[in-house]
């Protein structure tokens, strides 16, 4: 990547940061008035929409990446290698952006501490908020763990800016080669931590609790679960096959991810697409067996009512994507740009759908109230256009100071 461009890319992540921390302030000082949020009921407003959908979003992509970076990592898939090392990277930062539209949605800091202090337990948020904090921790760790492995494999070979020494040097403060010299050290137990922690948060706990209840549509069933693990997969998968296309063709990185690898994870990518896509269906449709409280017949309005047109949007961004990352394999051909443009039309289609099932299960009343009108403000899309700002300046700082591409066998062997 040019200096130039590296430079611009920079700028436009700090301008889109600018724009975020405008809005947070303007909610703040204004209160929430300016969004297009309001109360459930006789208002005929919903009280969450794009802010939960991002938060949705993007801790289904922390918890994908760290997934699969954990599934390459403990069953040592080689050849997928340089992907989980960029999903380290990408792991805390989607959490960190999780919990900013957490934040934004509740409007002050003070709210934050006041729901820590008086945690809301039968809140379904409160319980991903505090799942997820579990692995977003857990995904801090294998950072760490990990920096420590590959700054010393760069940084003593000399490849690194030795501007930044003193952070590298307190990095691998007691660092030894021994710590990995064992397959099973310390980042192999941390995922495979993860990979028995993950399914208490994507198939648990907060389905436990809320399943049973039917309060609103989409919400109803324990299959939300599943779902939520499969579009985190989903969601995990496609961001990582977007970075890694997109490293490849800014850094020349054609040996570390080839046709092959990019086309057989783009496989992978695409199931799981198809299989969340399954789940979303399967939750909107336990609705019409909705306990008393419910309205049956809202699940109907969902496939041909006003809000109808949005849930097939999201099914096509899902639907076309996977088609073509499924036939690259069946017809052995592979295009960078096509991958590229795909797996983004998936990401905002997932993200879309979170949005959508978000709102649409606010938008009907259960008592004789009018329906809740919904469509996100300025400030909403300055929120997340913010986080998506700040996950890639995150993401270039790491690749300028720290080795998220791997260095060749020749450059390590290489003297300082």
């Amino acid at each position: 990547m040019s200096r130039s461009v590296y430079y611009l890319l920079m700028g436009i992540s700090v301008l889109l940061i600018l724009g975020m921390l405008y809005s947070f302030v303007t909610v703040l000082t204004e209160g929430h008035g300016v969004t297009a949020l309001g109360n459930w009921g006789t208002e005929g407003k919903v009280p969450w929409g794009l802010d939960i959908g991002a938060f949705s979003w993007w801790a289904s992509m922390g918890v994908g990446a760290l997934a699969l970076l954990s599934v390459i990592r403990v069953f040592d898939l080689e050849k997928y290698e340089p992907i989980a090392r960029i999903g380290v990277f990408v792991a805390p930062l989607a959490f960190l952006a999780s919990f900013l539209h957490i934040l934004f949605d509740l409007g002050q800091p003070f709210r934050v501490l006041n729901t820590i202090i008086y945690l809301p337990l039968e809140s379904p948020i409160a319980w991903d908020v505090i799942l997820l904090s579990g692995v977003g921790i857990l995904s801090f760790l294998l950072l760490i763990v990990s920096l420590r492995k590959y700054l010393y494999e760069t940084y003593k070979a000399g490849l690194l800016p030795s501007t930044f020494s003193p952070v590298y040097e307190v990095l691998l403060t007691g660092y030894t080669p021994r710590e990995d010299s064992d397959k099973r050290g310390a980042f192999w137990w941390l995922a495979a931590a993860v990979l028995v922690f993950i399914p208490v948060v994507g198939g648990g706990v907060v389905p436990f609790v809320w399943g049973p209840l039917g309060v609103d549509i989409n919400w109803f069933g324990a299959i939300q679960g599943p779902t939520f693990l499969l579009g985190s997969m989903a969601v995990g998968a496609a961001a990582l096959l977007l970075l890694a296309c997109l490293v490849r063709y800014f850094f020349d990185a054609d040996e570390l991810y080839t046709d092959g690898v990019l086309r057989t994870f783009g496989v992978f990518t695409g199931a799981f697409a198809f299989t969340y896509l399954l789940g979303v269906i399967w939750e909107i449709q336990t609705g019409t067996f909705a306990a008393d409280l419910a309205d049956p017949n809202i699940t109907l309005l969902i496939f041909g009512g006003d809000l109808a047109w949005l849930l097939w949007l999201a099914v096509a961004a899902i639907v076309i994507p996977t088609i073509y990352l499924l036939s690259q394999l069946a017809v052995d051909r592979f295009s960078l740009l096509g991958t590229t443009v795909v797996t983004a039309v998936l990401l905002v289609g997932v993200l879309h759908q979170e949005t959508w099932l978000t709102v649409g299960g606010l938008s009907y009343p259960e008592m004789m109230y009018p329906e809740g009108e919904y469509t996100p403000s300025m400030y909403e899309w300055l929120n997340l256009m913010g986080t998506t700002g700040l996950v890639a300046f995150g993401l270039l700082v790491f690749v300028r100071v720290f080795p998220v591409i791997p260095a060749s066998e020749k450059e390590l062997r290489r003297p300082a």
